[in-house]
């Protein structure tokens, strides 16, 4: 009888405390929810133009510190590509395996979709950009361009290649810039023969195209062996 006393008294007293429990919990979810804070795109009363969002002091750019190296700070070259005497000619990072790793990865990511593999032009979508093909990437089309050129076009985009500095860091912007100079030195593979093979094909067409063919007999030129 004391037995079940003490378990009835147990039973009640976790019952009447758990209401309480959750009133607490929920009053200090609400005081988190509701705290002192600024929206990005609210007003606020410290800053003189009333907005929460301030924009950069002038002639500023953000340097991460993720990109310091031994506690130094990053030229604005790395950031941009230029120096005073125009764009850089020389990759501002080490050229190593590792650099060279991580853009052939990113390169098949972001770059080959339309300028193939083996960046001959020839990628899986580079059929369907009819009024402008993807430029080929191979030494005798980009030795000429310096690569602080070829780091811009990356960042800021040309024509109807979109900006990819958003997506990728600086440094890996870079390790792409190396992996296209390296071009000429990978190995072929199945997928930059195919590259080749589609470019070429496109090349084709193109001149075809441009002599005012039709549809019909363009096709049957293109088709023929």
């Amino acid at each position: 009888m004391k037995r079940t006393f003490v378990v009835m008294v147990v039973v009640l007293a976790a019952v009447g405390c758990r209401p309480h429990a959750d009133t607490r919990e929920a009053r200090d979810f609400e005081r988190m929810r509701l705290q002192q804070r600024y929206d990005a795109y609210g007003r606020s009363r410290f800053f003189a133009n009333g907005a929460v969002l301030q924009p950069p002091p002038a002639h500023t750019m953000a340097r991460p510190p993720a990109y310091s190296s031994n506690d130094s700070v990053r030229p604005f070259s790395f950031f941009s590509g230029r120096a005073d005497s125009g764009y850089l000619t020389n990759i501002p990072v080490a050229t190593n395996d590792r650099l060279r790793a991580i853009g052939a990865r990113q390169f098949a990511v972001s770059c080959a979709p339309c300028h193939g593999a083996g960046g001959f032009g020839g990628g899986s979508i580079a059929a369907n950009l009819v009024n402008k093909r993807p430029p080929s990437l191979r030494p005798q089309t980009t030795d000429t361009l310096p690569v602080g050129l070829i780091f811009s076009i990356i960042t800021a985009g040309f024509g109807v290649m979109p900006p990819y500095g958003w997506q990728m860091p600086p440094e890996t912007r870079w390790a792409v810039v190396a992996h296209v100079r390296s071009l000429a030195a990978q190995p072929s593979t199945a997928l930059t023969t195919a590259d080749s093979v589609q470019a070429a094909s496109l090349r084709r067409v193109d001149s075809l195209h441009a002599t005012g063919m039709s549809l019909r007999e363009l096709m049957k030129r293109t088709r023929a062996p």
